[in-house]
């Protein structure tokens, strides 16, 4: 490439050109392989605003990679350099609310950074941790930070089926959501102030999004696709510039957390008992996901011995016999309140549920059941031969078992070879959708068809058709075809002004 020589001048050997050590950096975890000649890795904040001012000096075109688990080809490059902040992994500083705090050493492993972290807290004394907050860097996996906070009774509720390999940046930047969304917002409302560098190198931030505020059920909880400029760099999805650090608020772990699976005969049933679980357990539901039918069998299929289906007298893999299940999870601060039974009033008293009809695991084996779909759907995808089409929908609470009813049954009359499989956030009216063809009939010879129904109906139904994983390029040209006028003027101008000579994502949105 005809950059490489200042580049590498700049970075040394964190400029990677090895075809070998690049292929991570071209194959996402779903999606299609992409090409880049090398991938930038910047050590600090500092070299980072540098190689920006470079990149824009020489025209080079950067794409953004950090756990590449998204849904919408944003770390896919075709072409570009790709821009990782993998070396920007390590956590900086912990504070209470009076103030005080904790600067985490450099060079530590994760489980040392906890154990120091806990041992300072202690010396003082265990003070209240009410208000605290935790400063990363962006690249530090939402499963680190976690690691860190646990000895202290702490958390940072993102909850994915990726959070080993998803980072702080990259969740903040998408304001990702997750299973917890319904109880604690997604990550842009988790996230109190983020810092970084817009794409012209130019300081960025503080940025934030306000805390969360459960919206009214008929309004849109989370939508990726209204990007909000005064976020700044919250939620932009790297469209104008590059988060390197955040300061996230935290949250004490629950003393006690119950969940059940329920078997439902419809969606709208399935919304009834969430309205009726908020009355029950109110600001203490901490999770509540859909799974159909056909996602379990693929779960049970992929699984084999593994499978544990929590049900009395349906010993092992035996009879998913209903169209949807929830996972109802509930949480409590009292730990000797009887969370267990409180659960069980509900669902076997108020609701009526049969006993038989209750499914009871710990909660990892529910979990489990759940965080495996996405990889059974990748089994089946591969054992069918015809590709698949990924959607992250949305539609507000209130309408969200009608409109996935209505998704289905039109999918099906419309496409009878096609195999749905429906899962996800409903407590925030988020739905998955995977679109699986087959050898004979490959969904890539139907996708502008099956796209086009997917939004219709979306939108129809008042919702978004991107929920939390953002536009990307994959749906640059629905957003230009379907977002309100004033929306992408707001965007177009505010990227000609972080990002003058379009270098970052620059595909991302059709802006550039």
């Amino acid at each position: 490439m005809n950059n490489a020589e200042p580049l590498r001048a700049l970075l040394g050997a964190r400029f990677v050109d090895d075809r070998d050590r690049l292929q991570r950096y071209e194959i996402p975890e779903r999606g299609e392989p992409g090409h880049t000649d090398c991938a930038l890795l910047p050590a600090s904040e500092a070299e980072l605003q540098q190689l920006l001012r470079l990149c824009n000096q020489l025209g080079q075109k950067l794409v953004l990679s950090a756990g590449r688990t998204g849904l919408v080809e944003s770390q896919r490059p075709e072409g570009e350099a790709v821009l990782s902040l993998e070396k920007l992994n390590r956590p900086l500083r912990f504070a209470l609310a009076d103030g005080r705090g904790f600067d985490f050493a450099e060079g530590q492993k994760t489980e040392e950074a906890a154990d120091a972290l806990a041992a300072w807290w202690r010396g003082l004394g265990q003070p209240d941790l009410a208000g605290a907050r935790l400063e990363v860097q962006a690249g530090v996996a939402v499963d680190a930070v976690n690691e860190l906070l646990r000895p202290l009774g702490l958390m940072w509720p993102m909850e994915m089926g990726s959070t080993s390999a998803a980072t702080v940046g990259a969740c903040v930047s998408n304001a990702s959501a997750g299973a917890n969304a319904v109880c604690y917002g997604t990550a842009a409302h988790l996230c109190e102030a983020a810092w970084g560098y817009w794409a012209d190198g130019s300081e960025a931030g503080p940025c934030q999004a306000a805390p969360w505020d459960a919206p009214a059920p008929d309004r849109l909880a989370v939508d990726s696709a209204s990007v909000q400029p005064a976020w700044g760099l919250v939620g932009s999805q790297g469209i104008f510039g590059v988060v390197t650090r955040a300061r996230l608020r935290t949250y004490p772990l629950p003393a006690q957390r119950e969940a059940v699976l329920l078997p439902v005969r419809d969606m709208p049933e399935a919304m009834r008992v969430l309205e009726m679980a908020r009355d029950s357990f109110p600001g203490a539901i901490e999770e509540f996901e859909f799974m159909s039918r056909q996602s379990l069998e693929l779960v049970r299929e992929h699984l084999g011995a593994a499978f544990r289906w929590p049900f009395e007298g349906e010993a092992g893999a035996e009879r998913i016999d209903s169209p949807f299940y929830v996972l109802l999870q509930v949480k409590s601060q009292d730990p000797d309140e009887d969370l267990a039974g409180a659960l069980y009033d509900l669902v076997n008293g108020i609701l009526e549920w049969p006993p038989e009809r209750i499914g009871y695991a710990p909660l990892p084996v529910l979990k489990k059941l759940r965080h495996s779909i996405t990889e059974s759907s990748n089994a089946r995808m591969r054992a069918l031969g015809g590709g698949r089409l990924s959607f992250d929908t949305a539609t507000p609470v209130k309408v969200f078992g009608d409109y996935l009813a209505a998704l289905e049954e039109e999918i099906t009359a419309a496409f009878p070879g096609v195999e749905v499989v429906a899962f996800g956030h409903a407590g925030v009216g988020g739905a998955h959708l995977h679109l699986l063809g087959s050898k004979t009939q490959p969904v890539k010879t139907r996708a502008a068809e099956l796209i086009r129904l997917v939004f219709d109906i979306t939108l129809r139904y008042g919702g978004t058709f991107s929920a939390e994983h953002g536009i990307g390029p994959k749906w640059a040209a629905e957003f230009q075809a379907r977002a309100p006028e004033r929306l992408k003027a707001a965007l177009k101008a505010e990227k000609r002004r972080r990002d003058p000579q379009g270098i970052l994502n620059p595909r991302s949105f059709g802006l550039v």
